[in-house]
């Protein structure tokens, strides 16, 4: 085979082909080897043009009290089913579950606004995400703040990414407030008029099309 350099160079068209190794299937899965393969510049194109598209959000308005535990419970986000069997992704209210009805990559983001039952406070929650009843996605979240007054609130942003292969797998999100730490609650963030208050948790999640 002749040195890349030997070749002329040409103005690449979208139909133009590259050679590549073939390492992930279109369900996400491994392939064997990394065979050979060629892959057309459109189909490039398409792939790096993808982005993140909404496919649900729901939230808590009220006040949410974490178990005062290690063990944690269930975090219910809004009280009304959001999306369909037909959906890339619905939330069921019952349980606080997230199924994904489509492969593909998405985005989970979970927002929280921390607060201490008490000023000078050390408040102490912990997150975790737990795929299919069992198994635990990411490192388990931390938030211990200083609670200046019992008015303050902490933001809190948990972003996951994961890739869905199998129709079906679902999510749920745990919380707790451990005994070796300050009581803490998630409560609302006041807007002051400036539109809607801001919700104690919110879950939003985002699929890459």
């Amino acid at each position: 085979m002749a040195q890349i350099s030997s070749y002329p160079s040409l103005t690449p068209q979208l139909g133009d082909k590259l050679l590549g190794s073939n390492s992930i299937d279109a369900s996400g899965s491994p392939v064997s080897g990394n065979p050979t393969a060629q892959f057309t510049l459109t189909s490039v194109k398409t792939l790096v043009d993808q982005q993140l598209i909404e496919q649900l959000s729901t939230s808590k308005t009220g006040t949410y009290s974490p178990p005062r535990d290690n063990v944690g419970e269930i975090m219910i986000f809004g009280a009304a089913d959001v999306g369909t069997t037909a959906s890339s992704a619905q939330y069921t209210a019952l349980t606080g579950t997230v199924t994904f009805n489509t492969i593909g990559t998405y985005s989970i983001r979970q927002y929280y606004y921390g607060a201490s039952g008490a000023a000078t406070n050390l408040p102490y929650l912990l997150f975790k995400t737990i795929k299919n009843g069992t198994t635990q996605v990411d490192p388990t979240t931390t938030a211990r703040w200083y609670a200046g007054a019992s008015t303050n609130r902490l933001p809190i942003c948990i972003e996951t990414s994961v890739n869905v292969t199998d129709v079906g797998d679902y999510y749920n999100f745990w919380s707790c407030s451990p005994t070796d730490g300050a009581v803490a609650t998630l409560n609302p963030q006041l807007a002051g008029g400036f539109g809607t208050d801001v919700p104690c948790a919110q879950l939003i999640i985002l699929k890459l099309v």
